[in-house]
């Protein structure tokens, strides 16, 4: 089945363009979450939460000029980013969904 009238071969780098751009964000959303787990404490102004992550005023409270929040905002778009994506995603390959779960519930179009 063709989608947004393109053949066969146009689809299949249509799908590794989303694919591919889906990768490298959710590399992203990786990178962006240890950013935020372990290199900028948490609490506010870089001053932790005693037991729980920080170690005072000697604390890092920018990595590349940027704030634990303007991290955490760069995180939060690359996942709604990354959720359009994985919609697009399956929406191109929603054919080979159907049949695989048609196949799973045993919904097979067998003539008897």
């Amino acid at each position: 089945m063709y989608y947004f009238g393109v053949d066969a071969m146009k689809q299949a780098t249509l799908n590794f363009i989303v694919d591919l751009i889906g990768f490298c964000n959710l590399l992203g959303l990786a990178i962006t979450g240890c950013i935020m787990k372990w290199i900028l404490p948490p609490g506010s102004a870089g001053q932790g939460r005693g037991f729980r992550g920080g170690r005072g005023a000697t604390e890092i409270k920018y990595l590349w000029s940027m704030t634990r929040h303007e991290w955490g905002a760069i995180h939060f778009y690359l996942a709604v980013l990354f959720v359009m994506l994985m919609i697009v995603h399956i929406v191109l390959h929603w054919t080979w969904i159907k049949c695989c779960l048609k196949s799973l519930l045993g919904f097979s179009r067998k003539a008897s």
